[in-house]
């Protein structure tokens, strides 16, 4: 059965983002971002208590005893992902007056000044309604990994002199992410079809669309990305999983001119997990998944056509 503790606090009232930090067959104490988060509350002089953990592993990691020093716990053995633990921490927010939601994966490693900078980025911001999100620059062994500037059918690294607020598209990482919650219940939360991937892509999408602006902060974040080697740690299983929200994301929310140059990029990276990554297996999941796209896209015209006449 799913254990869910809440804890009303004090300090709640008096501070206005609520981490929520999503595990995965991991403790707290054995968690980068748990460790460095905690350091940095207590250099910012914030409650070390206020944050959310959604537990997805089968076996829960947060032992009783350790559920007093959280504000909320919720272990889920059936591993929801991590749209269901954003929507359980979203509903904590909304009831209890938060006006942020910081978003964290379990790898990434923060800086002692996070927190003080992520507050006085949002002090600036917090009245200009316009400023949905406050975006760091995430690293991965010292390579920018996020934020991308979303340019026709891929991701471009962002131009070298940054504006404090992007007036163009701008997408993200999840972890290290503040978003308002005014936004994301007016969107209804986070959707749960992107149940592991693609989910920042998607969240950012629908800022973007509504006329919403991303404040980029100097903060800078190193984080493991574990998808970074597709050779060695991900399983043919989770790149299904990849690929699917790929497709999804593509096909539901870009332009019909960019389904084509995704098509393209797939068949280029059909022949790079052949010849780099040694993973046929890989390549003929992706050569199927072209197919399945080719095909659905020939059925699509021919009804259109039909319905001409």
């Amino acid at each position: 059965m799913n254990q869910v503790t809440l804890k009303i606090s004090e300090a709640a009232s008096s501070q206005m983002v609520l981490p929520i930090l999503v595990l995965y067959n991991r403790t707290p104490e054995t968690s980068e971002t748990y460790r460095t988060l905690i350091a940095s509350a207590h250099s910012a002089s914030l409650n070390p208590d206020l944050i959310a953990v959604y537990d997805n592993s089968q076996i829960r990691q947060v032992r009783v005893a350790e559920e007093k020093y959280l504000f909320a716990y919720k272990h889920d053995p059936s591993n929801s992902g991590i749209a269901a633990a954003y929507n359980w921490a979203l509903d904590i927010a909304k009831s209890h007056g938060f006006t942020w939601l910081l978003l964290l994966d379990q790898d990434t490693s923060l800086p002692v000044t996070f927190l003080a900078s992520l507050y006085h980025t949002l002090n600036v911001y917090n009245t200009n309604k316009s400023v949905t999100a406050i975006v760091p620059t995430v690293t991965d062994r010292g390579v920018v990994i996020s934020p991308k500037h979303v340019r026709f059918g891929r991701l471009a690294p962002l131009p070298k002199l940054l504006p404090q607020v992007a007036e163009y598209e701008v997408t993200a990482i999840n972890s290290g992410v503040a978003i308002r919650v005014k936004f994301m219940a007016s969107l209804g939360g986070f959707n749960p079809a992107y149940r592991l991937d693609c989910l920042d892509h998607w969240l950012f999408r629908q800022l973007y669309a509504r006329g919403k602006r991303v404040a980029l902060s100097d903060t800078v974040l190193e984080h493991n990305l574990s998808v970074s080697d597709y050779r060695n740690q991900v399983s043919l299983t989770r790149y299904r999983s990849i690929l699917s929200a790929e497709v999804l994301f593509v096909t539901t929310q870009k332009r019909r001119a960019e389904i084509p140059v995704y098509v393209t990029r797939l068949l280029l990276r059909a022949v790079k997990q052949i010849v780099t990554y040694r993973r046929p297996d890989m390549a003929v999941l992706t050569c199927a998944m072209i197919a399945a796209m080719i095909f659905r896209c020939a059925r699509f015209h021919n009804v259109e056509r039909n319905e001409q006449y």
